[in-house]
């Protein structure tokens, strides 16, 4: 693989249902480090989150951003957790539903986690092309690729018009 992010084509998605643990936030607060996307990881991490979901699809991680305010300049919701097979909650984790929809996936290249994600986000946020970004829900795929924090790669589905 080359060092450059690969951008694929663009495809439609089926909608789905996510169940997981979200906080509000936003790219300044994250990037000043005052934000809480590091902290909600930890406790994914440290609670076994994913262990506690019911009805999971996978074992895929998902982070999804959703409910824009504005832009990739306001405030934002950033959740952790996976696709599910129903709505059923438990121990007070958030569903999501996700609507069907458009999305270019990027794919990062392989390192280290954080560092391919905030990469590939950067040139998420300088891209432009025919596609404008929808800011409707984004998400983060973290499959097998994504097993060791050290040399990972990620597929980041960014919702287009």
């Amino acid at each position: 693989m080359s060092d450059k992010t690969n951008k694929g084509k663009v495809l439609e998605r089926d909608g789905f249902i996510f169940l997981g643990n979200s906080i509000r936030t936003t790219n300044k607060d994250e990037m000043n480090g005052e934000g809480g996307i590091p902290q909600l990881w930890d406790d994914f991490y440290q609670n076994k989150v994913l262990d506690t979901i019911p009805n999971k699809k996978d074992s895929k991680i998902l982070a999804v951003y959703t409910d824009y305010e504005t832009d990739e300049n306001g405030v934002y919701t950033f959740a952790l957790g996976t696709e599910v097979d129903n709505n059923e909650t438990l121990n007070g984790l958030e569903m999501i539903e996700i609507p069907e929809g458009k999305y270019i996936v990027f794919t990062t290249k392989r390192g280290p986690i954080p560092d391919v994600i905030v990469e590939t986000w950067q040139e998420i946020w300088r891209w432009s092309e025919e596609y404008e970004r929808a800011y409707q829900t984004d998400f983060e795929l973290y499959d097998e690729r994504a097993k060791d924090p050290n040399n990972s790669q990620v597929d980041i589905y960014i919702s287009v018009k």
